[in-house]
């Protein structure tokens, strides 16, 4: 099945997670250690809650149990390795999904797979913002990208921040900065 041939949610699902694999395979060895904007985690560490979201999107495309996304173990010995092993996975995956098909998320409630896929793809999206700011690369994240995320995701930011937020105007105007922004984060690297 071609990109074109999948629903609007799961190609920015692709999108998205295609973005955190080049994040990750970009990262010089030097970094990994590098502390993120993700108290207490390292670029690694991001990298491997980042891997252990994209297996538990395989998961759901396949009716499998979710994993641990936060047991540290899904980096492996090489990050980028470990990151094109399982993107490979999730988009074989992928097109056995049908998007309309409705499940119960314990946290969202009932979606439909595309709205599931299209919703959720902003974590992957994030984490590789995450890990390029943590790494001091570029993070090489389009601003289409990135308003498509802001659109399919908005309604998601009240789990992260209060009703009463109020954006932090150092963090610029530029979609992705705010997304970022709007999920708690702040650039190690400043904005």
């Amino acid at each position: 099945m071609s990109d074109a041939e999948l629903s609007a949610g799961i190609r920015h699902l692709v999108r998205c997670a295609s973005k955190l694999d080049d994040v990750i395979s970009r990262v010089p060895e030097s970094a990994w250690e590098s502390p993120t904007c993700c108290e207490g985690w390292s670029v690694r560490d991001c990298a491997s809650h980042a891997i252990g979201v994209l297996v538990n999107f395989r998961a759901r495309a396949i009716g499998a149990d979710v994993v641990d996304i936060n047991d540290g173990s899904w980096a492996g010995s090489n990050p980028s390795e470990s990151s094109q092993y399982h993107l490979a996975r999730l988009l074989e995956a992928l097109p056995q999904v049908k998007p309309d098909d409705l499940f119960t998320h314990p946290l969202l409630g009932e979606l439909s797979f595309d709205d599931f896929y299209g919703s959720l793809a902003y974590d992957s999206l994030i984490h590789a913002w995450d890990i390029a700011d943590g790494a001091a690369i570029d993070h090489s994240i389009d601003e289409e990208t990135a308003k498509e995320a802001s659109e399919r995701s908005g309604h998601l930011v009240h789990l992260v921040r209060s009703d009463d937020y109020v954006f932090n105007p150092a963090c610029g105007d530029d979609t992705l900065s705010r997304l970022v922004e709007s999920t708690g984060r702040t650039a190690v690297c400043g904005w």
